[in-house]
């Protein structure tokens, strides 16, 4: 758990980014009549079943609206009465018009143009990546399968092994990471082939660069060994307390 003064930096931080995306959300709220969605205001309903970026313009308003409440709830709290509910968890308490929207539509609207972007991979020794994650994506190892599976069912999006250059220098990532619903970005670096040749000085290379460029360990740096990989909650418990 992040200490205190850091998570309430944190909480109004993100409450600025809120009101300022909310300025430019949509009047109105989503309503539902069969299977037909509305956009409701106070004068009238407009039927969006066919626009979908409406749609998700109005889901994300609703999801905003209920974090700033939860943020602004916790800021005025002792930490012993802090709302730590996840995202889809605050999802899974709206309104029932909600509740059968793909989760991705309360994604802020830049995750999806990420997502489709083509970064440059690393082409070292493809043959490798012999393992596949519950979505599709080729791994190098058991354990990155295992990370892969598990940033998948939290629903959060991650480039696999793509080239970055921080500080003008070289490097793959094993994960980078978004969190779709504040765009925070975040490196998972898991360490799990000491017995290679030259590894650890790849593994101090890396380190050594993230800290001088930015990335911060427990912060949006996660770095990870074959001890976490035995136990899936460990992994669960970095995403949640970290990324989440």
């Amino acid at each position: 758990m992040k200490k205190i003064k850091i998570i309430l930096k944190d909480y109004n931080q993100e409450l600025v980014e809120i009101n300022k995306e909310l300025k430019n959300s949509p009047e109105g709220s989503l309503g539902k009549k069969k299977s037909y969605y509305y956009q409701i205001t106070r004068e009238k309903h407009i039927g969006i079943t066919r626009n979908v970026p409406l749609t998700r313009q109005l889901c994300r308003k609703k999801y905003l609206q209920a974090r700033k409440i939860q943020l602004e709830n916790n800021i005025s709290r002792p930490l012993s009465q802090f709302d730590f509910r996840t995202p889809s968890e605050l999802i899974a308490s709206l309104p029932k018009v909600y509740q059968d929207i793909p989760i991705d539509y309360f994604y802020h609207p830049s995750i999806a143009p990420w997502q489709a972007e083509i970064p440059e991979r690393n082409t070292i020794a493809p043959e490798n990546a012999q393992y596949t994650s519950n979505n599709g994506t080729q791994l190098r190892s058991m354990a990155e399968r295992e990370i892969a599976d598990q940033l998948e069912s939290y629903g959060l999006p991650y480039h696999y092994d793509t080239i970055i250059y921080p500080g003008g220098k070289k490097v793959a990532p094993d994960f980078i990471i978004k969190n779709p619903f504040t765009r925070e970005t975040f490196i998972w670096e898991h360490f799990g082939a000491f017995d290679q040749e030259n590894y650890a000085d790849s593994m101090n290379y890396k380190m050594d660069l993230y800290m001088n460029c930015g990335p911060v360990p427990s912060e949006n740096l996660i770095t990870t060994y074959q001890y976490h990989i035995r136990n899936p909650r460990r992994i669960q418990n970095l995403i949640e307390q970290t990324i989440l």
